[in-house]
């Protein structure tokens, strides 16, 4: 059997604050085969996308990282900072939350696009500009060869990120990390962002990583998905499996928070009570047990393992659910 494309084994990842150490990202293990989708879900601050710069090695100064990740056999953590900026474009690359921080407001979008070409593949200028149009043309960007010379405040918010996953996939990259990239649109422009971004792992048959909050993005999009909470995978299985057969009472909590369409009208949501946990100083036992309606000591004294219950379906916690309850 060929070695999987991503390997992340034990990342810890925290961040020293005046306060204490925040344990963002706290033994997160999982691989990923080529073409293959891996969603990760989770609250906001459970620890989602400090995973993902972690495997990009995008962090700041304060932050504390141990663990190993190998992308393609090549151990990242092990890499000098000149090493790793070789590789992010053509071998790993990353769509971001909000384009308007991501892309350089005083740079041209045909600049920006050409600017990885020219540094990674050695295009000339005359090359690169024409290249980026053919990019902006494939993300579906009408008129791209006006586009091209327009600043980034000039476009919608659906146009920019679509110019960031021109900008990402420029090089092909192998693996594509997107970080909730359709966070600041509406509704109609998050689903054309979500088949785009299919359609060009399709086409190139990119690994990807999809980060989001949102359990119905993930059900028809991902091939397997792994929902953290406070900087932890609590449960994780292929999609099919994870929809079917839910252990984890947090998992759960997610999947009834899903607005249905059969719903009746004014039917009031579901919300997880309680807040998340405090990072600095976590509970003792399993992390959701605060807010967890099968919590008992047992789940309050000991954190639970990360079990493995047969087909790849990983879960932790000491009282999972069975599927009548699930449902």
């Amino acid at each position: 059997m060929s070695e999987p494309l991503l390997t992340v084994e034990n990342q810890r990842t925290a961040f020293a604050t005046g306060r204490g150490l925040v344990r963002a990202v706290d033994g997160v293990s999982f691989t990923l085969e080529r073409g293959r989708t891996l969603g990760v879900v989770g609250e906001s601050g459970s620890g989602k996308s400090v995973l993902s710069r972690s495997i990009m090695r995008l962090l700041p100064p304060n932050a504390r990282s141990s663990g190993e990740v190998r992308l393609g056999g090549r151990d990242l953590t092990a890499m000098s900072e000149k090493a790793l900026r070789a590789l992010r474009g053509p071998e790993i690359s990353i769509v971001f939350q909000d384009p308007m921080t991501s892309l350089n407001p005083v740079m041209t979008i045909g600049a920006q696009i050409g600017e990885v070409l020219t540094r990674h593949l050695g295009m000339s200028r005359k090359a690169a500009k024409a290249r980026s149009v053919e990019l902006l043309a494939s993300v579906g960007l009408p008129q791209p060869d006006v586009r091209v010379d327009q600043h980034p405040h000039q476009l919608s918010g659906g146009m920019r990120q679509r110019v960031a996953i021109a900008i990402a996939i420029a090089c092909e990259p192998a693996l594509l990390i997107a970080d909730e990239p359709t966070t600041a649109l509406d509704v109609t422009v998050q689903a054309e962002i979500l088949d785009l971004l299919a359609r060009q792992q399709a086409e190139r048959n990119m690994a990807m990583i999809l980060i989001t909050h949102d359990m119905g993005v993930v059900a028809g999009r991902c091939d397997d998905v792994a929902v953290m909470y406070a900087g932890r995978i609590v449960e994780q299985a292929s999609t099919e499996d994870l929809f079917r057969d839910t252990r984890m009472p947090y998992t759960s909590a997610l999947l009834a928070s899903i607005p249905r369409l059969d719903d009746p009208p004014h039917r009031k949501l579901e919300a997880i009570a309680g807040r998340p946990p405090d990072l600095i100083h976590p509970p003792a036992g399993c992390a959701f047990s605060p807010r967890c309606r099968y919590a008992d000591d047992l789940c309050r004294s000991q954190p639970p393992a990360l079990e493995d219950a047969g087909r790849g379906h990983r879960f932790a916690c000491w009282r999972p659910m069975t599927m009548e309850a699930a449902e």
